[in-house]
């Protein structure tokens, strides 16, 4: 009786692992705020930007990498003249290999992520199970990004948090039905394949960029600004 169950969980994880996983993207907090800046345009082409990436809870010294390699191409696309660094905290831990100018760094666009929160249903994933995937399980994952703009004496322009929510549906019941429904659907309004991971860096990327421009605005008045006369 044992060695049949045991056959059973070993035969159930292998159907789980096969069978479709439809994740669905939910901006939470700042995500979905306006955007005005065009992410396709070049709106920086004077700027100089250290985007620097923060190691943590969520990110580890790969998916840090990754995100500041995105960050730098989407602002390079946009004109901007960038490097990106890796750090933990304040401390910085590495550099992509760019070329250095004597010209110093205009702005520092600051990126740490979080996770905020996790749950996964335990009576969904025992009926999962039990059901060979027919009845989907659920999980669901809270996310902060924690953005934060310097000029380039260090002097603090903006900073904000988006957050957002990742929820995961496994079983071969939804993921067929995702599937079907996907065939009826336009193409922006798709779930299945990686719709999920494009609606979050369109939403990300136009923040982004909304922050730096006018991160950048607010820096170019200051410094038309006179001292104040002693």
């Amino acid at each position: 009786m044992r060695a049949s169950l045991t056959s059973f969980v070993a035969v159930t994880g292998l159907l789980l692992l096969s069978t479709g996983c439809v994740h669905v993207y939910q901006p939470v907090s700042g995500l979905n705020a306006p955007v005005v800046v065009d992410p396709g345009a070049r709106n920086f082409p004077d700027l100089k930007l250290e985007v620097v990436c923060n190691q943590g809870e969520l990110l580890n010294r790969q998916e840090a990498t990754v995100l500041c390699q995105n960050a730098g191409t989407l602002f390079r696309n946009q004109g901007a003249q960038v490097t990106t660094r890796l750090g933990t905290g304040r401390s910085y831990t590495g550099a992509q290999a760019e070329e250095e100018d004597e010209r110093p760094i205009d702005l520092t666009l600051e990126l740490t992520s979080r996770e905020v929160h996790t749950f996964n249903d335990p009576l969904m994933w025992t009926l999962c199970v039990l059901s060979v995937s027919v009845v989907p399980a659920l999980s669901e994952t809270s996310f902060e990004l924690d953005v934060v703009i310097r000029d380039g004496s260090g002097f603090l322009l903006a900073t904000d948090s988006l957050e957002g929510r990742i929820i995961k549906r496994v079983g071969i019941g939804v993921w067929a039905l995702e599937k079907a429904l996907d065939l009826t659907r336009e193409d922006d309004e798709k779930i299945a394949k990686d719709a999920a991971e494009q609606d979050l860096s369109a939403d990300l990327y136009g923040q982004l960029s909304q922050m730096v421009f006018n991160a950048q605005m607010q820096w170019e008045v200051l410094q038309q600004v006179p001292p104040p006369e002693r």
